[in-house]
């Protein structure tokens, strides 16, 4: 059972609101094959199976959370270029946490952090058509009044936990869409500059020594920068730097 509603004039336009799913994006992807308009949102009361990174599963509270995948339909996107996306929604939940007095960072590539706690995952999915993204599914999972976790998660922290202060649920998704929304179409317009650089200067643990752990070796470094692939760069305290992709390398001591 879902109801239609809008909450936005692109992202969010049409938004269908299920009382469970096993996983937003497994809905998303069933209706790309069935046809949607750039922008719809699949969001949930509570999700079964919800993913994480890394087929880590996402623990939520029923009613307390918000659960959502936007479809994305970015054809002026190029193949090498697909993490701009990732980029834009990242700093779209970043300018939502800032709505409610919350300085959030991205942990590379797109996890979102209140200090070293973890208040948002984010998992996307391209389909490509030649040299261009055909389609993008964004699954998002943000904290916001869930008061304790009970999963083995070493890390998670909720809008209520930080602020506390409890949200409403619906206007928190409307807020964070119309966020995601003003970066999609600086994105779309032109304004990559902008968008590139505000994800760099939001990075978690940025220009300074971290230690970080590869193949089971822990070694220091700092964040020196990112390749438009989406590759991080670590500068080692010997001034090498190194590129690395997704799973790669590790922060040590967080997840």
């Amino acid at each position: 059972m879902y109801k239609t509603i809008s909450l936005g004039t692109l992202i969010g336009k049409t938004v269908l609101w299920y009382e469970e799913v096993d996983s937003t994006n497994n809905v998303a992807a069933k209706l790309l094959t069935e046809g949607c308009e750039d922008g719809t949102v699949v969001t949930t009361d509570f999700q079964t199976k919800g993913r994480g990174q890394q087929t880590k599963g996402w623990e939520s509270e029923p009613k307390k959370n918000l659960m959502f995948t936007v479809i994305f339909k970015p054809t002026f996107l190029k193949v090498e270029d697909q993490f701009l996306l990732s980029k834009v929604v990242s700093l779209g939940v970043v300018d939502f946490l800032a709505i409610h007095g919350l300085a959030a960072k991205i942990k590379w590539p797109n996890d979102i952090y209140i200090g070293d706690k973890k208040i948002t995952g984010i998992l996307i999915e391209h389909n490509v058509m030649g040299n261009t993204i055909s389609d993008s599914i964004a699954g998002i999972g943000i904290n916001i009044n869930q008061a304790a976790f009970l999963s083995d998660a070493p890390n998670p922290t909720s809008v209520r936990i930080e602020s506390e202060k409890e949200l409403n649920i619906e206007q928190s998704l409307k807020e964070v869409l119309g966020c995601i929304e003003k970066r999609y179409i600086a994105l779309s317009t032109g304004y990559v500059k902008d968008i590139e650089d505000c994800y760099f200067d939001k990075l978690y643990r940025l220009n300074k020594l971290y230690p970080y752990e590869r193949n089971g070796v822990i070694f220091k470094a700092k964040i020196v920068g990112i390749k438009n692939t989406g590759e991080l760069i670590l500068e080692d305290e010997s001034g090498k730097q190194q590129h690395y992709a997704f799973k790669e390398v590790n922060f040590s001591g967080i997840y």
